[in-house]
């Protein structure tokens, strides 16, 4: 069973070291870059739509010849497994990332972003009330959040989920067409 999603497990083995590489990359350029707007556009371009899209696709593609017919299931299944192979080499590299490597980084990211939250208030013209109500809400609410490990294993859940909507996707446009879904009267 499993060596017919061998191609899922490669693609997601390689989605996996691509988005460690450009998260290292960039935090070596500057560990805040992700508390920036740029950082922003960047996980949301790259992060959630390209890299998943991409790797997602080509694991459905790569598993296609290994079943006849190739259904949905199989099509589902295949891009979701490249996923969850990329999310679970991720969570262990974030895990140490956090816990060993830089273990005030999650810190000094948090206060990063509130720094260009009421930077970007300021810009935009907000009333300085207005900006020092927000901000002392929003430090309360970031003193609550939790952190390390257990922040890590909830934001894995919610990739997976994302990533359960992108393999319902690609399952649904991979899967093989049967001859009389594609006759037109």
């Amino acid at each position: 069973m499993m060596t017919e999603y061998k191609p899922a497990f490669k693609q997601g083995l390689r989605m996996a070291i691509v988005s460690i590489l450009l998260f290292v990359v960039l935090y070596a350029i500057d560990p805040m870059f992700y508390a920036k707007w740029q950082g922003w556009v960047v996980a949301l371009v790259v992060n959630m739509l390209a890299l998943p899209i991409v790797f997602m696709i080509l694991g459905a593609k790569g598993c296609k010849p290994n079943f006849t017919p190739f259904t949905f299931g199989n099509a589902f299944n295949a891009a979701f497994f490249t996923g969850i192979v990329s999310i679970a080499i991720v969570l262990v590299f974030n895990i140490i990332f956090v816990t060993i490597i830089d273990t005030s980084w999650e810190q000094e990211f948090g206060e990063e972003i509130l720094n260009s939250t009421e930077g970007f208030m300021e810009w935009m013209g907000a009333p300085q009330e207005a900006i020092d109500e927000a901000m002392e809400k929003a430090r309360a609410d970031a003193s609550k959040q939790s952190k390390g490990i257990l922040e890590q294993l909830k934001q894995t859940g919610k990739w997976l989920f994302w990533y359960i909507i992108l393999a319902l996707v690609i399952g649904a446009i991979q899967k093989e067409r049967k001859k009389e879904d594609t006759l037109v009267v």
